[in-house]
């Protein structure tokens, strides 16, 4: 409750504060007669080839019901992103859908997004639905992102599902040399049904508020996030350009009660902790055309290198002793509990892209790592980029990994992987 009562008071004081800008101004948005709709998407079909790793008690758990284990695997799936708006006057409808084949089943849609939007004035909008949010300002982590869904680093840039939610968002612009913009958004996350598959409890309802603030060339928001059962957060950010092709971001995160797993005598056991996670990043351009993204992540409720040796232990033990239970539960906490794209402290990534190397038009590549900082594990990877084609792209994409046995990077299901992607846009 103090956390509430401060954020209260702060976003009180930050409204209040505008109002001594005086110089603001509003503008009039012309009005469509016409409804609008338009519809695009994209078919990606991937394949890949696998090099797994046996000696994993990871590879072992998840195909432990598999009679032969084999030395490289091939995967191959079609994902199907179909995107529609719909747009009359202030009035919005916005959807996002994704099917994934894989063998011969049904095939049914998943909503990424299914929400409608609705602008009772040109500063104020609200919209109801399943919306994706992006909260923070790194690109391959954000410990700010309390609305989001968990960010994969090894494809940050992949499409994932929403959250079920009231979104009501209030924006001014200022005519200042200080204060340009100020707008607050505040969202209201309704729990998942629980009883019956049809209700769920009243007091599950979850709320998280963003303050943004443009001052001179400096983004700012002040977020934080509430909800029982769950740990309580508040939350900053910044992003600014030092020169034209320097710009600098990081994200702060304190969270009070927040549990962290960890495994003493083959059981799993829960700790509460206070603290923060952080990130601090910046995004260069050199006058080569190449992007460099460096991002440093310190994760507060991380596994230190001892706590995930533990981990991996408890594992090992539960397929070693060929208890179907035991290896039911492991399992089960693998992709649960333990699930996390960031499991450990601390990480440091880099990314170079470069467009048309070597002169060759139409194509892009880029490089980056994953340096695991608690266990000195590595993610090494490339991308390489081709639209030879209006509306069609072919991607290869290998992966490699390197660690000691108990490291997460090494203990990986794969030792090596490439993937090639052939997406259609329309």
């Amino acid at each position: 409750m103090r956390l509430i009562k401060r954020f209260l008071l702060m976003a009180l004081f930050a409204f209040a504060s505008t109002s001594a800008f005086s110089q603001d101004y509003d503008f009039d948005i012309p009005e469509e007669d016409e409804a609008k709709i338009e519809f695009n998407g994209n078919l990606d079909a991937k394949w890949g080839l696998l090099q797994t790793q046996k000696s994993s008690p990871f590879f072992g758990l998840q195909f432990y019901d598999v009679a032969e284990k084999e030395n490289y695997l091939s995967q191959y799936k079609l994902d199907f992103y179909l995107n529609g708006t719909y747009r009359h006057k202030q009035v919005g409808f916005f959807m996002k859908t994704f099917y994934q084949y894989a063998k011969e089943e049904p095939l049914s849609p998943s909503f990424f997004e299914l929400y409608g939007s609705l602008n009772l004035s040109p500063r104020l909008s609200l919209s109801i639905g399943k919306r994706r949010f992006n909260w923070g300002k790194g690109y391959a982590f954000n410990p700010v992102g309390y609305v989001n869904a968990e960010k994969d680093p090894e494809n940050p840039d992949l499409a994932l599902a929403g959250k079920t939610s009231v979104y009501l968002s209030y924006n001014r612009s200022f005519n200042s040399d200080i204060l340009q913009n100020f707008s607050l958004g505040a969202v209201l996350l309704p729990p998942e049904a629980e009883i019956n598959e049809k209700f769920a409890s009243t007091d599950k309802v979850g709320a998280a508020f963003k303050l943004y603030f443009l001052l001179k060339n400096i983004d700012i928001d002040l977020m934080a996030a509430f909800k029982k059962d769950e740990p309580q957060r508040l939350g900053l950010d910044f992003s600014t350009n030092l020169r034209e092709n320097l710009e600098i971001h990081a994200e702060f995160s304190y969270a009070q009660d927040e549990i962290k797993y960890l495994v003493n005598d083959e059981l799993i056991s829960q700790h509460k902790t206070n603290g923060g996670s952080y990130l601090l990043g910046l995004r260069y351009l050199t006058r080569f055309n190449t992007t460099l993204i460096a991002e440093y992540y310190h994760n507060n409720s991380g596994l230190s290198k001892n706590e995930f040796f533990s981990y991996v232990n408890y594992l090992s033990n539960s397929l070693e002793s060929n208890n179907p239970e035991l290896i039911n539960s492991a399992k089960m906490n693998m992709s649960t509990t333990f699930r996390s794209k960031t499991i450990m402290q601390d990480y440091l990534y880099l990314k170079l892209s470069h467009p048309e190397p070597f002169s060759w038009l139409y194509s892009s590549i880029s490089v980056f790592t994953i340096y695991n900082l608690t266990d000195n594990s590595i993610l090494l990877s490339s991308q390489l980029s081709y639209k030879p084609y209006t509306n069609f792209e072919v991607l290869l994409w290998p992966f490699l990994f390197f660690g000691g046995n108990d490291t997460e990077y090494g203990s990986k299901q794969i030792q090596k992987k490439v993937e090639i992607w052939m997406r259609f846009y329309f």
